[in-house]
């Protein structure tokens, strides 16, 4: 794909994903367009909203909503807490949590990993990314604390009290609150740390996520294209997320069929087959369906992956924006027998799914 056309279908990624303009969002933002901000940088992605946090899960969410994302899932030697093993998959985010005093232990040297996160947790751990500590807040410190965490807007859409536990939908809440937030220095928050950029109305512009600076998407397969000979930097300290889940070099090369990367920040973000929401299928072009009303447009294209021959059904993809219609038009890059990867975004019921094109690349 050429370098204009591949920029044109990141943006069409990100208005797919958000599932408004990429230019524009309502005045008011939706559940939805927080949940695919704060899944795209990699601090939480879910299918059950309703279930509550632990400690250990939000010690993680702190790390990768932080500047010190790189150390998350480092290992780890001798005991974080008296109830936190060394090998425990949070250990090294609780301990990157706990040294920066966003989260604290207990009494006896314990954590309670597996208690949930109250919203005063929360507080103090967002607060403490935003670069306030105890000090600012003297006199009645969890009163004072949370009275800044509510003149922040951090609480908006969450509504608990200080004691309640926190559910992944309220976090969702909070982290996109977080990238909104100005800084105790100065600065958004979002953009100090992520780069991001903001709309008119103030709301995260999602195309900022996935900007020029992100490359890919770029095929992986069993040989020379494995992930150390895609990405531009060493692995030893990028942060990696396969189909929006925390992930390694191992799982993406034996499983990941295509990836994306950012240099800058180390980020890789790969997908498969096997994506819940959102995923990649390779395989060759075995026909493309045109709009019965417009004979030039094209609605979908039929996929056999490779362990398919070509008597099989295939897959089929709905292609949808004017910039994917024209790459599998018949003046565009991609037509019958052409191997490609195409990363998808699923809608619909799981019995009656419907996978979405949001960006192909060919077979180099």
């Amino acid at each position: 794909m050429n370098r204009g056309k591949a920029m044109a279908v990141l943006a069409a990624v990100c208005a797919v994903s958000a599932g408004m303009t990429a230019t524009a969002y309502g005045a008011e933002s939706t559940f939805e367009m927080k949940k695919k901000v704060v899944s795209l940088l990699g601090i939480l992605t879910t299918s059950d909203r309703n279930a509550e946090v632990t400690r250990e899960e939000f010690a993680g969410m702190l790390v990768k909503a932080s500047s010190q994302r790189q150390s998350y899932g480092a290992a780890v030697t001798g005991a974080v807490f008296a109830d936190v093993a060394a090998d425990s998959q949070y250990a090294s985010a609780i301990r990157t949590a706990s040294s920066n005093e966003w989260m604290s232990g207990f009494l006896g040297g314990n954590f309670k990993p597996e208690e949930g996160v109250t919203l005063r947790d929360a507080a103090k751990g967002v607060l403490g990314l935003l670069g306030y500590t105890n000090e600012d807040f003297s006199g009645n410190l969890n009163g004072n604390r949370m009275a800044e965490f509510s003149a922040l807007s951090l609480d908006s859409g969450i509504f608990r009290n200080q004691d309640e536990v926190l559910t992944r939908e309220d976090c969702i809440h909070l982290f996109y609150n977080l990238m909104k937030a100005q800084m105790k220095e100065g600065g958004q928050y979002g953009s100090k740390v992520f780069d991001l950029t903001y709309n008119s109305d103030g709301e995260v512009n999602t195309s900022s996520i996935l900007d020029n600076s992100l490359k890919g998407p770029k095929i992986l397969n069993q040989g020379s294209r494995n992930l150390k000979h895609l990405v531009p930097f060493s692995l030893d300290k990028a942060v990696m997320f396969l189909n929006g889940e925390s992930s390694d070099e191992i799982e993406i090369n034996d499983y990941a069929t295509v990836v994306y990367y950012h240099e800058e920040t180390k980020t890789i973000f790969a997908y498969s087959s096997d994506g819940e929401n959102k995923g990649a299928t390779d395989g060759r072009i075995k026909a493309i369906y045109y709009s019965a009303s417009d004979p030039f447009t094209p609605v979908s294209v039929v996929l056999n992956s490779h362990d398919q021959d070509n008597s099989e059904d295939g897959d089929v993809f709905t292609i949808n924006g004017s910039e994917l219609q024209y790459l599998f038009s018949v003046y565009g890059d991609y037509g019958v027998g052409d191997d490609v990867a195409i990363v998808w975004e699923k809608s619909g019921t799981e019995e009656n799914p419907t996978y979405t094109v949001v960006d192909v690349v060919g077979d180099e």
